[in-house]
């Protein structure tokens, strides 16, 4: 029977026997636990950031590294020896080092307590059984099971982060596992984004630079000790420490990244034709009534029917459905829209992509060297083989099949799926599922980037995916997968939302209304508010999205809510040119904004959007009432009776089905401009006539 990490022997350093300072890295030379010997590098940077590095004998760097060395700025700093303790003194923080037994400790530059070891959490009973160890690495007969690190939790402290999990929004408390997984449904502690970096209430982050499956305990192994237990013989990570959470949220973006910003028409409205049995003829007609009706809409998003039954995907057109297609396109852009098609990294084997790419080794293999089959379509299709994106050969025959039909006419292509790669599949850079699984979602979003970059030009790429990981800043947009449609589907949504702006996403989206599930007239209303003011907003579901499809009154509301994002698109656009330079996320937690604030600390269901505006959502139907903090300062209600509130309190609403509670700050210049049918529509040009099919409504 394989033992559980505590049953190992847990090596940490004891005593410190030397130090040395090499310019900015120190290298400390120490006796661990059993007497052995064991060294920690320690390097000092500028905006906070601390390297650690440790191993057995020999460090080892990730596979495939994300940190940007570029960020990685020389500091001032000064050391000081007394008979106990190390210090080592920057400008705007510093660390203590004690020598015996071994202790790290890192403080704000006033003083104030950041960060520091949890060396003695252990239970009174025997030799320590039960101890959570402190940094260091686990053997078992010799050989390293494991790398481990552990942080005190305060008993106070609050964390968040750790990607997009849909669970609760501080996650003191929680075991959070970092494994990309299909987590349809959206409702546990599975997660499609898993992003290795936290931060604290107590003003620091913490990034552990390993692409591997490993759980944080956050308090959940004991409630005094943040702990992970990493499966490597060597381990890296990052400490920022800063005065401010959004400080350390931009010091980690440009850690990993740089971000990217998506061009400017992708922030107008997105909308899908359908999950399936969608063609040629729905598409205009949908297409058409867009205009018709005067809704602004720029992206006409085509999901995986496009292609052919049982081929996905082998980027081959359902001509069936889809009869002269580029007829359909240039009608398409005639009326101003952009177009995106889905794709995945997956082809099932009734495809001839399939046997071209089995004959050139371009997939992914299972232990006799076949290409490894699965199925990753829960039961839809027939089994499929997964691209191999350790191979450079399979990357560019993959970046092939994009540039055909980008050069088409395609604008985007929507990178589902990524995240269920079996353990023991076999890439051909010699690492198996298990090791790749969390970082083959950046491989392949990264592909696809490229190539759209490339055909596009810079500054007018981007993809829309679903699976992630630490740096996928650099590779916008992301959405959040498929959630139930009710209203604890859109509020475990938000939560998901929050928490990758918590880890340094700067640009996310969802289903509005939900993926599956009856969506009723109210929840199709209320997702839609809220994701009209989210980074992105996009219409999709395996059933209908037409504003139009329910009554008047739907119509109309999502129609007013429209417009509002069309007005407000000089200030969107701002505030996504303000997250790039600045790294910081365009839809903030409440407490990102205001971490002084106990009040709002696990506030998860109302946020900013941008710095200025402050969005409520609201769970429920007509009249529901709806109660919002509003923090400290004078808010103006932007819908309604526009009445003025002094900030600092609760607030009750009664919430008719055309309104949420939405605020700016008093003092606030937010620019506005008129409604244009198309982010790119050119200022007082005449009504669009469709080239995109019938002009009646029906």
């Amino acid at each position: 029977m394989k033992k559980a990490y505590k049953e190992y022997q847990h090596h940490f350093p004891a005593v410190i026997r030397n130090l040395q300072r090499k310019g900015n890295d120190f290298i400390i030379e120490a006796e661990d636990n059993y007497g052995e010997p064991i060294e920690v590098q320690l390097a000092v940077f500028e905006s906070g950031i601390i390297r650690v590095r440790l191993a057995r004998q020999k460090f080892t760097p990730p596979a495939y590294p994300v940190v940007c060395e570029e960020a990685l700025k020389e500091v001032q700093t000064e050391i000081e020896e007394t008979a106990g303790q190390y210090r080592i003194i920057c400008s705007d923080y510093q660390i203590e080092i004690e020598k015996e037994p071994f202790a790290f400790k890192v403080y704000h530059g006033d003083g104030s307590p950041a960060c520091e070891e949890s060396v003695n959490d252990v239970d009174s009973v025997g030799d320590g059984y039960n101890q959570i160890p402190p940094m260091g690495y686990s053997m078992e007969d010799g050989k390293v099971m494991g790398m481990n690190l552990g942080f005190l939790l305060h008993y106070d402290e609050n964390i968040y982060g750790l990607g997009e999990h849909f669970t609760a929004f501080d996650k003191a408390g929680q075991t959070v596992t970092m494994r990309n997984f299909d987590t349809l449904g959206c409702r546990d502690e599975t997660a499609y984004k898993n992003i290795p970096f936290y931060v604290s209430s107590y003003g620091y982050g913490l990034y552990v630079h390993h692409h591997g499956i490993f759980d944080f305990h956050m308090g959940s192994e004991s409630a005094a000790t943040l702990s992970a237990h990493v499966p490597d013989t060597s381990l890296e990570y990052y400490l920022i420490v800063k005065d401010s959470l959004k400080g350390i949220v931009s010091s980690y973006v440009k850690l990993t990244g740089p971000a990217v910003l998506p061009p400017k028409w992708s922030f107008g409205l997105w909308y899908s034709t359908g999950f399936k049995g969608n063609s040629r003829k729905n598409v205009e007609e949908d297409a058409a009534r867009f205009r018709q009706e005067r809704i602004p809409c720029d992206v006409m998003h085509f999901d995986c029917y496009w292609l052919r039954e049982d081929k996905w995907c082998d980027f081959v057109w359902d001509e069936v459905q889809y009869p002269e297609r580029h007829t359909m396109m240039e009608g398409l852009k005639k009326d101003g829209y952009k177009i995106c098609l889905w794709i995945n990294p997956y082809v099932t084997i009734t495809s001839e992509m399939y046997l071209e790419g089995k004959e050139h080794g371009y997939f992914a293999l299972n232990a006799d060297g076949e290409p490894y089959q699965a199925d990753l379509w829960h039961g839809l299709l027939s089994p499929c083989v997964l691209l191999d994106f350790t191979s450079p050969e399979a990357v560019q025959w993959f970046q092939g099949k994009i540039r055909t039909v980008l050069r088409e006419g395609v604008d985007v292509l929507k990178t589902d799926f990524g995240e269920d790669i079996p353990y023991d599949v076999v890439f051909s850079n010699g690492m198996t599922g298990r090791e790749i699984r969390n970082v083959y979602s950046r491989l392949y979003n990264q592909s696809v980037f490229e190539v759209s970059e490339e055909c596009k030009g810079k500054g007018n790429a981007l993809v829309w995916a679903r699976s992630g990981c630490a740096g996928m800043q650099q590779f916008p947009v992301c959405w959040s997968g498929d959630p139930y449609s009710s209203y604890e589907g859109m509020a475990s949504t938000l939560r998901a939302g929050l928490s990758m702006a918590m880890s340094g996403v700067l640009f996310w989206s969802h289903d509005m209304g939900g993926f599956y599930g009856e969506v009723t007239k109210d929840i199709f209303i209320r997702w839609s508010q809220f994701g009209l003011f989210t980074s992105h907003s996009r219409l999709h579901g395996t059933t209908t999205r037409q504003p139009w499809a329910y009554d008047d009154e739907t119509k109309v509301i999502l129609k007013k809510f429209v417009d509002l994002r069309y007005e407000l698109m000089p200030y969107i656009w701002k505030t996504a040119s303000e997250c790039v330079r600045d790294g910081v996320p365009f839809i903030r937690p409440m407490v990102l904004e205001y971490p002084d604030d106990k009040n709002v600390r696990a506030i998860y269901d109302q946020y900013f959007f941008g710095n200025d505006i402050l969005a409520a959502p609201v769970f429920g139907g007509d009249m529901a009432r709806r109660e919002v903090y509003l923090p400290e300062g004078v808010w103006v209600e932007m819908l309604g009776e526009k009445r003025v509130f002094e900030g600092g309190g609760w607030y009750a609403f009664e919430c008719p089905l055309d309104y949420i509670p939405l605020f700016r700050r008093q003092d606030a210049v937010i620019e506005t401009e008129d409604v244009k049918m198309y982010v790119d529509q050119e200022a007082g040009s005449e009504d669009i006539q469709s080239g995109c099919g019938p002009q009646e409504i029906v």
